[in-house]
């Protein structure tokens, strides 16, 4: 009769500490795992982050521009023009080419342009080479700091391209 009892004891007693606990754990698993995928998502869509983020100011196209020649990556530069016409694109890039350094000192609004589209420039240049045999020696720019006006365009979508870099306002 001992007998008996004592093995169910022991079959009561193997599911209550092995079987028991795994079938908890399983269940509490389950649970966990159901609250984390009905919460709500901790990343933001994408169109809620496209609506937060600023787009680039007007002065920040022009530090772009002038930071991507210094670091001589002009195609992307040149990528920042309003041009239409491949070869004058080529051709900026073969000018903006010539510089071994391109450090823009400051910037501000051109007192002269009333539409906030045109920035007064100091830019601190080093010439790749002499470049003196051209119709305009050098380009126009001088080894050191040379004062520029640079202009932009809205394209439409709120972003803004270099259209004009000039000598005077």
């Amino acid at each position: 009769m001992f007998k008996g009892i004592f093995s169910k004891a022991i079959i009561y007693l193997i599911v209550l500490v092995f079987v028991v606990p795994v079938i908890v754990l399983f269940l509490l698993g389950n649970l966990s795992r159901k609250q984390i995928n009905n919460s709500p998502s901790p990343v933001p869509s994408s169109s809620t982050s496209s609506q937060n983020v600023p787009l680039p100011s007007k002065e920040d196209a022009v530090r772009t521009f002038c930071n991507l020649i210094d670091e001589g990556k002009i195609t992307q530069a040149v990528s920042m023009m309003d041009i239409k016409d491949d070869e004058v694109r080529q051709s900026w890039g073969v000018y903006l080419n010539n510089f071994s350094s391109f450090k823009l000192m400051n910037i501000k609004k051109s007192g002269v342009d009333e539409t906030g589209n045109s920035f007064e420039a100091d830019i601190d240049v080093k010439l790749k080479k002499n470049l003196t045999d051209l119709p305009i020696p050098n380009y126009g720019w001088e080894n050191g700091v040379n004062k520029r006006w640079i202009s932009v365009v809205d394209t439409g979508r709120g972003l803004y391209k270099i259209s004009e870099i000039a000598t005077g306002p």
